[in-house]
């Protein structure tokens, strides 16, 4: 490991260079940097901004395989940079476009038809518009009315309602992963939707499409129907941070259609998030079912649970972020470490057997600190982690990875 503990020091060198040299006065231009044009007056684009968001990762493992066969691994690799456009028009109408411009597979074997780094428009993470019909048709009741259409998100774990420019931990948990609506290609849907606010509730329906496409995206494959409920209650509670939120989505379709969430029949999930400064607790409780699967042993019902305490040690400066996790299924492959590096290992070193990483137990704790040099915008993540994976009452991996990334976005 010791290639990963150079990357570390670089990172540290990298981030006592660049980070000592912000201020207050840098921070507001590195938000602002991206917004390029504004005119409210017009009829036609009133606002344009421009969005940037660079991660670089560096990563190690040392675990034990299904044979207690002993390994270590390192990483590094470029983990996201995307760019996209947003604004408004027509006083009515937003719109954006997020392209994902890497493909960084040069971690994979040599002998794997992947094998490189290549920069360049991979697939659309976002591209959509959002008409603002509580505004245009003035509803009284509601707070705020959008009705959308185009590739988003499709949120049910806490670590899912933040962007990935946002979320607290080097990596989501494999849980939430697992609830997530990515479609074939580990991307964002195609969907139609239709979101509105009252006083303190925020509700959300949606019809998602399996179908992979490019752009925009088809309607020709597995249907999911999606609904989900938001209630804040920080201004009559004791607590600054005081929210629950209710999710659930159906597909139907068939195993030779595209589907989402790697074909998941349903899901439903409950997230409670408390605090009051300097700590706060996020948590999600979940049940599903895997739907029909190329093997009976990959299907079932699952569950889980994800609890995500956090403490500043310094405001706006350093995080401490914990997280502990919990998985399982009724049938032998039901869950899948869905982590960054474990799956990686296992494809790069053909001695060591991993199950695919694939079982019906699966727990994880998770400790990471965070740098925020200039909020969300700009910061330094770190964090450990150990797995540990059982099928049948056997293992199938427990280890440790370790790993750290810079952010940057506007």
């Amino acid at each position: 490991m010791s290639r990963t503990y150079l990357y570390l020091f670089l990172f540290f060198l990298l981030k006592q260079f660049l980070f000592s040299q912000i201020n207050q006065e840098k921070c507001d231009a590195l938000r602002n940097f991206g917004k390029f044009y504004e005119n409210r007056e017009s009829s036609g684009i009133q606002s344009s901004k421009l969005f940037l968001s660079y991660q670089h990762q560096i990563g190690a493992i040392d675990g034990e395989d299904s044979n207690q066969k002993n390994f270590k691994d390192d990483f590094e690799e470029v983990r996201r940079f995307w760019m996209g456009l947003s604004g408004t028009f027509g006083t009515y109408w937003k719109y954006k476009a997020v392209s994902q411009l890497s493909n960084d597979r040069h971690n994979y074997p040599v002998s794997s038809a992947g094998a490189y780094r290549q920069w360049g428009h991979e697939t659309f993470r976002a591209a959509n518009i959002t008409f603002d019909a509580g505004k245009f048709w003035n509803v009284e009741k509601f707070d705020s009315m959008e009705i959308g259409y185009g590739r988003r998100t499709g949120r049910m774990a806490d670590e899912w309602q933040r962007s990935s420019t946002m979320i607290n931990c080097l990596e989501r948990s494999s849980f939430s992963n697992k609830l997530w609506l990515y479609d074939k290609e580990k991307g964002n849907p195609l969907a139609a939707w239709i979101k509105w606010k009252s006083g303190n509730n925020t509700f959300d329906t949606a019809i998602f499409s399996g179908t992979y496409r490019d752009y925009i995206g088809g309607w020709n494959d597995s249907k999911v129907y999606y609904a989900s409920w938001l209630g804040d209650f920080a201004e009559t509670s004791s607590y600054e941070l005081h929210q629950y939120w209710l999710s659930y989505y159906k597909q139907d379709g068939s195993i030779s259609e595209d589907r989402l969430a790697g074909g998941n029949d349903w899901a439903l999930a409950f997230v409670n998030r408390i605090g009051t400064a300097p700590w706060a607790l996020h948590s999600t409780l979940a049940w599903g079912n895997n739907g029909d699967q190329t093997s009976s042993i990959r299907e079932g019902d699952f569950r889980g649970i994800v609890l995500m305490p956090m403490y500043w040690l310094k405001k706006d400066k350093f995080k401490l972020v914990g997280r502990y996790q919990y998985q399982k299924s009724s049938q032998a492959e039901g869950i899948k470490l869905n982590s960054r590096y474990i799956p990686l290992a296992d494809t790069r070193n053909s001695s060591i057997d991993l199950n695919s990483g694939r079982g019906d137990k699966h727990q994880a704790i998770y400790l990471g600190l965070n740098y925020y040099a200039c909020g969300e915008n700009l910061k330094l993540i770190s964090g450990i982690q150990y797995d540990d994976l059982s099928s049948s009452g056997t293992d199938q991996f427990n280890g440790w990875t370790i790993g750290s990334s810079f952010r940057i976005w506007f």
